[in-house]
Formats: C-alpha cells, structure tokens, sequence
C-alpha cells in the first residue's frame, strides 16, 4: 500500500473529498514524524508505538577493503506493533 492508496481508502470510507483525506493523512504523518523529532513515544492504542533508538558511535570494517570505517552516533526511528497488529499478521 502506498501513500495514494491510503488517501483513497480513507477518502471512501470516511465520505470525504480526497483533497480532504490526503490533508487528513499528511497532517497525521507530519505530526507522528514532529514527536519523533522532539524525542517523544507515539502510542496508537492496538496498532503500536514508535520510538526513537540512539546508537553509540562505533568503528567498522568494510566487507570487500577492509578498511576500518567510522559510523557516528545517531538517532533512528523503530516501530513496536501492538497486540492487534500482531495478530492479525500471523
């Protein structure tokens, strides 16, 4: 599923224009993505969380040069899907 299918689902069901939707679902993504920068937990109660992770800065050795690279501590986004999310996947 991609962005536009989204829209068009939400669209259908909630009985909107698509105008409407796509401004409904970008708003959403804009704000789930604005806590994720400030640091904060999204919790979508039976969906999931999203997060952020830090990982330390470390050294690693390219696979064909072996040459030791530096890899520098960031930042990264996870995902934890919740109970329902899970069972409906199985």
């Amino acid at each position: 599923m991609t962005k536009k299918d989204l829209i068009e689902i939400v669209a259908q069901k909630a009985k909107l224009s698509k105008k409407a939707s796509k401004s409904a679902v970008e708003t959403f993504l804009n704000e789930v993505m604005k806590s994720l920068a400030n640091g904060e937990t999204v919790k979508l109660s039976g969906f999931g969380t999203f997060k952020t992770k830090m990982f330390k800065a470390k050294t690693i050795k390219a696979i064909g040069s072996k040459e030791a690279k530096k890899i520098v501590a960031r930042r990264m986004p996870r995902y934890i899907p919740g109970t329902k999310v899970k069972k409906m996947v199985k």
